[in-house]
Parts: C-alpha cells; structure tokens; sequence
C-alpha cells in the first residue's frame, strides 16, 4: 500500500515537471522567428527611405524643371519686348516730308517708302502701324486736318501697294496742332509737312 502511494506521487511530480517544462517552452521567444522579425523590419525602413529619397528626388527634378520653364518664359518675353522696342524705333526714325499743300509722295520720298514697307513685312507680329499726318502752320485748322488726312492716305495705299498688310495700317491727322518746329521760317515748316510712323502693339 505504501509503496504504490509512492509510485503515485511520482507520476505526479513527473507529469507536473513536464507540464512546466511545455509551458516553458511554449512562452520563450523562439530566436529565428526575431531574427525574421528584425530582418522584415529593416527591410521596410529601407524600402520606406528608399521611396521617400525617390519622392524627394522627383521632387526637386519637377522643381528645377519649372524653374527652368519659367525662366525660358520669362527670358523669351523679355526678348520679344526688346525686340519691339527696337521695331518702334525704326519706325518712329522714318519721316516722309510733303510739299507746301501736296499730299502726294514726292519722288525723293519714295526710297522711305519702300524702306518702310520692308521693314512692316520683315515684322510678322500681330501689331499696328499709326501713320501720322501732321501740316505746317498755312491754312486753317480745318483745311490742315483734312490735309494731313489726305497725307496719311497716301503714304497708306503706297504701303499696301507694296505687299504691306492693310489690317496693319491705320491712319490719323494732327492738321497743324503736332508741330516739331515752332518757328516761324521757311525751314521750319518745311520740316511740319510731314507723315509720322507709330508701333502700336
């Protein structure tokens, strides 16, 4: 009786130990599964950093490249405003000069003309060309202004004659009123008797 109470209490123990010895093993990390863990882990740190270097880099590469637009259009802006700056100036150069009462282009004039014509056509931009009809002081300002009307006209179809645009002419009188010489001399009316040029862009 004794002896079988031992045997019993043995198996007890026994099967407690070993109860203990699972539950052990079961609650111990298991060293390759936090290897993998640790692997996985700072494989998707590396792979986050490396989307977030290649967002950055388009980043900047998007950047630069509206930058470099940007100033492409502003440097060809500022070449077009130069280069009507320059256009107006030729043209606001060229003076045609009338004979006292005569609205038609005097032979001597005419090489102006034609120099005038070349340099619209040379021009392909959408712009206007102002021709200014301008008398001296003789007449009054009525018969001045239907004058220099007349002036302008003339300068006008000799332009399209030419091959000049006629939507790029357009045309105004001053009559006596836009003098560039107030005295009064032969010289100076002379010099009133004319037709001016303006770029209107």
């Amino acid at each position: 009786m004794v002896k079988e109470k031992k045997m019993k209490r043995k198996l007890l123990v026994g099967i407690a130990a070993a109860v203990l010895f699972l539950a052990g093993c079961s609650k111990q990390p298991s060293l390759e599964n936090a290897q993998n863990v640790n692997a996985n882990q700072t494989q998707t740190e590396q792979t986050a950093q490396t989307n977030e270097n290649a967002t950055n880099q388009n980043e900047s590469v998007s950047t630069e490249n509206a930058n470099v637009e940007e100033e492409t259009l502003g440097g060809a802006k500022v070449s077009a405003e130069n280069a009507n700056q320059e256009f107006a100036k030729k043209l606001s150069n060229i003076v045609i000069y009338f004979d006292f009462d005569k609205y038609n282009i005097r032979p001597d004039q005419w090489p102006k003309v034609e120099k005038l014509a070349e340099l619209i056509k040379s021009n392909p931009s959408n712009y206007t060309i102002r021709i200014e009809g301008n008398c001296d002081e003789w007449g009054t300002e009525e018969y001045n202004y239907a004058l220099g009307l007349k002036r302008a006209n003339s300068v006008k179809n000799a332009l399209i004659k030419l091959g000049v645009d006629p939507k790029k002419l357009t045309v105004i009188s001053y009559g006596e009123l836009n003098p560039v010489c107030t005295a009064h001399a032969k010289w100076c009316w002379r010099l009133n008797r004319r037709d001016n040029f303006t770029y209107l862009p």
